[in-house]
């Protein structure tokens, strides 16, 4: 039996829905019920359509790497080291959904991310909807203009918690911000974003990768408003890296982003 036309056509929305609703589902660590929700959705592929399913095992493979990544964040909180070490050493556990949905695409024939390239920083990108808007600018002009913005933010706050800048701070601020702002790009507008533009074109993968990339952060302490600002920054991280060709510029604003958050004390600092 096969799926009708127009069933088909849905589907692929069906899919990325999934994905965030698993996102919020292991958000509060209920595997169980994300496993037997991606085992019959592979199943009601396999039996009634002839579409890849290599989306749904990617999606599969992300689960088993936030399973390993909680494991691996119990473990080096046991760990008789700084918090500030600590908090280092959970980032770098992103390398395991990473690592995972890697092998799976690669199992699958698939490029697992498409953004390797430099970026083309003249490339145009319009605001508010990315492809269309008010206002066309550069990705060199945006990113700019982001960090700008962002900063101009963060300043009163940063002023408010006036940090004392010492060299412990210093090294936290760099090796968090780098290995987070990183990872967080390689996972979401690398390997997410990739399999999400196969599976269903760049504005849905933009839309529905922001909207996970936001909740996904609800295991981290933050509020839903807070994950509602996060989605936003991920549905420009997402166009920046569609539009520019390149995961290169939100790296960069991911790093300052992180940077600011920290001197800002929204991620905290324990001398």
């Amino acid at each position: 039996m096969v799926i009708s036309v127009k069933h088909k056509k849905i589907l692929p929305y069906l899919q990325l829905l999934l994905f965030v609703i698993i996102i919020v589902i292991v958000q509060f660590k209920q595997f169980t019920i994300a496993f037997t929700l991606l085992l019959a959705c592979i199943l009601y592929l396999a039996i009634f359509a002839k579409q890849k399913r290599v989306f749904l095992w990617g999606l599969a493979a992300y689960s088993i790497g936030y399973l390993f990544y909680l494991f691996g964040d119990r473990f080096i909180d046991s760990l008789p080291y700084h918090v500030n070490i600590l908090m280092v050493l959970s980032r770098c556990l992103l390398l395991f959904p990473i690592v995972i949905m890697f092998y799976v695409a690669r199992k699958f024939g698939e490029k697992s991310v498409l953004y390797w390239s430099r970026p083309d920083w003249q490339a145009k990108i319009t605001f508010p909807f990315i492809w269309d808007g008010f206002h066309s600018i550069s990705i060199k002009g945006f990113l700019l203009f982001a960090i700008s913005i962002n900063i101009a933010i963060f300043t009163p706050f940063i002023l408010k918690t006036n940090p004392s800048m010492s060299l412990h701070l210093l090294l936290f601020l760099l090796f968090f911000s780098i290995i987070n702002g990183l990872l967080e790009e390689i996972l979401w507008r690398g390997i997410i974003l990739t399999s999400m533009v196969n599976l269903a074109g760049e504005k849905a993968a933009l839309l529905f990768s922001g909207i996970a990339f936001g909740l996904s952060h609800l295991i981290l302490g933050y509020s839903i408003l807070t994950c509602f600002g996060f989605a936003i920054g991920g549905f420009f991280y997402a166009g920046i890296t569609i539009r520019s060709g390149s995961l290169f510029p939100a790296v960069i604003w991911h790093i300052v982003f992180n940077c600011l958050m920290i001197l800002s004390g929204l991620i905290p600092f324990i001398e």
